[in-house]
């Protein structure tokens, strides 16, 4: 599946705002358990590799970045089955997943979300509060096939929310959290 996106940072009052605006459709939390390879071949062909859970459910979902330094995210999204979250991805299976020879992949930690969903007009708004380490932060996410829908981009226009620069998603920002704290461990 082909994920198309637009995404922006936003601060904490303008979450509090988008918050108050829309109807959500849904709000749910999900935990997102990150996975690393040894040897980097991940992120040199900038893969990534999660067990997200949703309802009690896991399940293993590798997404391949096509573009970057763009508001625009094009991703390939392939999810999988799983029966929980395992600390160690074999490399068999890793192999099955990502299409390449990987081998093991590791857990690295996981990061907490509370997203409210709302669809309207062929889009889906995402608000998204993630905490991960000692960080929160917080999201806007525009998710669409064909169109994005013209009226919701121009409410949020209207709540302050500009995309109109690259926005580092979810796992980048995790990421240098994690290599940050394992170098302040190393320190001590």
């Amino acid at each position: 599946m082909t994920e198309t996106e637009i995404k922006s940072i936003i601060d904490e009052e303008t979450y509090k705002k988008v918050k108050k605006t829309f109807n959500w459709d849904s709000v749910k939390e999900q935990v997102n358990n990150y996975y690393t390879d040894r040897n980097g071949v991940l992120g040199e062909h900038r893969i990534m590799v999660r067990v997200r859970v949703v309802d009690d459910i896991p399940k293993i979902q590798v997404k391949l970045h096509k573009n970057e330094n763009s508001p625009l995210q094009i991703c390939e999204e392939n999810e999988y089955e799983i029966e929980n979250v395992p600390e160690i991805i074999d490399a068999e299976t890793a192999k099955r997943i990502t299409g390449m020879e990987v081998g093991e992949l590791y857990r690295m930690g996981s990061a907490a979300t509370v997203r409210h969903s709302f669809k309207h007009n062929g889009s889906e708004l995402c608000l998204d509060k993630t905490t991960y380490f000692d960080n929160v932060d917080y999201e806007v996410e525009v998710e669409y096939e064909e169109k994005m829908s013209a009226d919701l981009l121009m409410k949020l226009t209207s709540l302050g929310i500009a995309f109109n620069r690259k926005c580092v998603g979810k796992f980048s920002r995790f990421l240098a959290e994690y290599e940050k704290d394992r170098q302040d461990n190393s320190r001590a």
